[in-house]
């Protein structure tokens, strides 16, 4: 099971050909894709999307399970902002993964870093 941060999906959409070839090859093996609901507001809040490209990345979107914020989430965000400094977006995205049990998939070396020793996380190479 997997977490992907934003700036994967964002790599994706940019057809970043490392990400794409991986994302691929784990949906080949049936792997179970996670993401925050923070995740679905920075997709489809991009700037300039017309009303076609937002109906396109809603499909896209459902392709993934979205994890929603409720107090669970919010109480396990709020204990990782504290004690790690992420701003909200991440300890979001970061609390996703923690609460799913799931490797959070990254670019972002600040979240990598700061992440360690609390959940899984790894970047695509």
């Amino acid at each position: 099971m997997l977490t992907l941060d934003t700036n994967i999906l964002v790599g994706y959409l940019n057809n970043n050909e490392k990400i794409v070839k991986q994302l691929l090859s784990w949906r080949k093996s049936n792997v179970r894709f996670f993401i925050s609901v923070i995740t679905e507001i920075e997709i489809l809040s991009l700037s300039k999307l017309n009303i076609e490209e937002i109906n396109k990345l809603q499909k896209f979107l459902r392709e993934f399970t979205i994890i929603s914020l409720d107090s669970q989430l919010g109480k396990l965000t709020a204990e990782i902002r504290r004690e790690r400094k992420f701003n909200l977006g991440d300890s979001i995205i970061v609390a996703t993964a923690k609460l799913t049990n799931s490797t959070l998939i990254t670019q972002d070396k600040e979240i990598i870093k700061k992440a360690k020793n609390l959940i899984y996380v790894q970047a695509i190479k």
